[in-house]
């Protein structure tokens, strides 16, 4: 046993087994789908349908989710903990008699099942894996929902167990297993050890099962099958290291390869015993480990290996050491620790207390706007490639972690004094968000960011000249107005209500930033409502007018997509809203100047133009050869408003956008020129800048009385000034959807 050890399990059973627990997130929503257990402290199991369930697959299917990346939770730490995991061991979901074969459909038991993953970092300081036993009939075990709520627990009753399943009941009182418990562990209290995996519920069905004969039962994975299954695939190292005897005396774990890098700094700084003990209880307390009161000291491969286990350690220790370094050799003994444990990938940025100091001041504020992070990273960190959690428009106090741990693996890009550490990308960020809140709160981050580059050796000068940069930011920020760009078309020739989906996020340079919206699957007209109002969230809320503008770019086909009714709305909003309502929803449709040889130099010309000249209003005696003619004549035309009906429509819109009109309104809903008065009302005539807005305010009418205003005005506004995101230039969004 080494002077470092694991801190004891003093507490209650549920406490220490739920050290253990993992939750298994769908990437969809972010919400559990099953549960899952740590076997070490970078690996974990759970069910293999849960890793389907997880990525939006087929529950049962077979195929190897290659190169996949799942999102798992730590539910019992202060701040739920985010991980990124990929599947290691792939062991499906296969027939019970076993014959080869997918699980037949309606199976009531299936073999196989298991998934072991891999996490894209140790687990966090607390979580530890917990010794395993075999199952047997008549133990008594509880099982937790995969979302980790302590409410969630239920007590049931093995009835049968061989070398392959186990059946349990549950009592007919409290809660019961069902939906969502799959994958996570059961805990025996008497023997003080997981005895299997929650496999599924057996649902009344056809046949000789009925709701009266089948009342609580669920069957499960004992361990001695999984760990039968382990072994069949050659894997035993995966569970020894948690073991049969799990973690409790196996100190910080077995030496890790990269702890030699630390050795010579350590000795330079840690010599005395006297020094290094005191230094090494302070990371012990942090770590979560005990350590021995008899006067022993730890030796320094033993203080290296703590380092190379624990993340935070390195961090932890240089936050300890800094203040009492008064030597040149001493900082430079710890900066050269410090880039090693950089260059080694063993250690974070932050220490235990400057992540949990950070956390503390970031969650209320991301509380009150989840927009907050994305917003300041899109200009911050803007030559950098944000990490996933920063691309969605809206960070929230689930996902902060996720998204602190991965700006800790960033640095500025930007020059530095000769000789002096780089400014790491987190700090330039915390700096972009001080700018944006209260005084109290700026003034907390700001101290917060000085005491963290005070201890990674950072010039005084290179701060603050983030800081300056985030002033100037903050002055320019607030005279932008908020814009998102929405690429949209349709899925596919016999999908008329899915869509693909891409979006990104104006810039205050007036370029987008690309936001991860998951256009690799099928979108409804609601999800695309949803995720369009997640990015419009992001936006700076301080614009001039106070409505944001939402462009969305399709191809000609896409023109009559209706997508400012479309509603998506938040699960707590009481009342349904249009997009149309809340946003200027218009359209952009490069598509067709692409084909026109002049097409963007004509657009150009004629939006420079537009304060000039009325409406081109094209009625019953305008044919398309004498819509050609007149914009021929009149090339610093600016707006076209359309009448007819639909098919004519269209022809006349092709001619007009293909010729750069930069704004064109009609009504989708007139079946003929005897509609042409119902436009009246949005005053096409009007100041052109203010017709985005009275086209909003409209819809609100025509959305609250429909059989009085039947009108649905349609609006391109292709702003030659607003640069397009270059990607929507590669292909026609047509061309896109026909490869799909």
């Amino acid at each position: 046993m080494g002077w470092f050890r694991s801190a004891p399990g003093d507490g209650p059973a549920d406490v220490r087994v739920r050290a253990a627990f993992v939750s298994v997130l769908r990437s969809r929503d972010r919400r559990a789908a099953g549960g899952g257990v740590l076997l070490s402290r970078s690996r974990l199991l759970t069910c293999a349908h849960v890793v389907n369930d997880a990525l939006g697959r087929e529950l049962l299917s077979t195929d190897h989710p290659t190169g996949a990346e799942i999102a798992v939770s730590f539910p019992e730490q202060a701040v739920p903990v985010r991980r990124l995991a990929r599947p290691v061991l792939w062991m499906p979901p296969r027939r019970a008699d076993g014959n080869a074969g997918p699980v037949p459909r309606g199976a009531l038991e299936w073999a196989g099942d298991l998934a072991v993953l891999e996490l894209s970092e140790p687990s966090p300081p607390g979580a530890a894996a917990r010794p395993w036993t075999d199952m047997y009939e008549g133990q008594t075990v509880r099982a937790w929902h995969g979302g980790g709520q302590r409410a969630t627990f239920v007590d049931v009753l093995v009835k049968a167990c061989d070398s392959r399943i186990a059946y349990v009941d549950g009592a007919l009182t409290g809660a019961a297993i069902g939906p969502g418990y799959s994958g996570g562990p059961l805990w025996s209290a008497d023997q003080e050890a997981m005895v299997g995996l929650v496999a599924a519920h057996v649902r009344p069905s056809p046949g000789p099962f009925s709701a009266q004969q089948v009342v609580r039962r669920s069957w499960c994975i004992p361990w001695q099958a999984v760990r039968a299954e382990l072994e069949r695939a050659g894997v035993k190292g995966l569970w020894e290291a948690a073991g049969e005897h799990g973690d409790a005396e196996h100190g910080p774990g077995v030496a890790d390869p990269r702890a030699h890098h630390f050795t010579e700094p350590l000795a330079a700084l840690l010599g005395d015993p006297a020094v290094r003990t005191d230094h090494a209880r302070r990371l012990a307390e942090q770590c979560g480990l005990g350590c021995p009161t008899d006067g022993s000291w730890p030796s320094i491969d033993e203080l290296a290996t703590v380092l190379a286990v624990h993340p935070r350690g390195l961090a932890t220790l240089a936050e300890s050491l800094a203040p009492q370094l008064t030597s040149p050799a001493g900082r430079t003994a710890l900066d050269e620790l410090v880039l090693l444990g950089a260059a080694s990938g063993a250690a974070r940025l932050l220490s235990y207390g400057e992540y949990r100091r950070l956390v503390d001041r970031l969650a209320p504020l991301v509380r009150a706007d989840p927009g907050l992070l994305p917003r300041a990273a899109a200009d911050a960190l803007k030559y950098h490639h944000l990490p996933p959690p920063l691309q969605s428009g809206r960070v929230s106090v689930e996902t902060l972690d996720e998204a602190v741990c991965a700006l800790e693996q960033l640095n500025d890009s930007a020059p530095v004094p000769l000789g002096t550490p780089r400014v790491p990308a987190l700090l330039r960020l915390v700096e972009y968000v001080a700018v944006c809140v209260p005084g109290t709160d700026r003034d907390g981050l700001h101290a917060w960011s000085g005491r963290v580059a005070k201890r990674l050796g950072i010039h005084d000068s290179a701060l603050y000249e983030r800081r300056a940069d985030a002033v100037a930011w903050a002055g320019a920020r607030r005279s932008t107005a908020a814009r998102a760009v929405v690429s949209l078309s349709r899925w596919g020739a016999d999908a008329e209500d899915r869509y693909a989906c891409a979006l990104w996020r104006g810039r205050p340079d007036g370029s987008a930033a690309r936001v991860a919206a998951g256009e690799d699957r099928p979108r409804t007209p609601a999800e695309v409502a949803q995720v369009v109002r997640d990015t419009v969230h992001g936006l700076n809320p301080d614009q001039d007018d106070g409505v944001p503008l939402v462009e969305v770019v399709v191809d000609r086909d896409g023109l009559q997509i209706p997508v400012d009714e479309w509603n998506g709305m938040f699960p707590d909003e009481m009342m349904p809203r249009r997009l149309g309502e809340d946003f200027h929803v218009v359209l952009r449709c490069p598509e067709l100047r692409r084909r026109s040889r002049s097409g963007e130099q004509d657009l150009v010309r004629r939006w420079n133009a537009r304060g000039a000249g009325e409406a081109l209003v094209v009625d019953e005696r305008i044919t398309k050869e004498k819509l050609r003619q007149l914009l021929m004549k009149h090339l610093r035309c600016s707006r076209v408003v359309l009448h007819g009906g639909r098919e004519q429509r269209a022809e006349m819109l092709t001619y007009s956008l293909a010729m750069g009109v930069p704004v064109v309104l009609w009504d989708r809903e007139a079946t003929g020129h005897q509609d042409a008065g119902r436009l009246a009302a949005v005053d096409p005539d009007g100041p052109l800048d203010e017709l985005p807005e009275r086209v909003r305010c409209f819809r609100l009418d025509a959305y609250a009385d429909p059989a009085d205003l039947p009108t649905r005005p349609a609006l391109v506004w292709e702003d030659a000034d607003r640069r397009l995101p270059s990607e929507l230039w590669l292909a026609d969004p047509s061309e896109r959807t026909e490869e799909r």
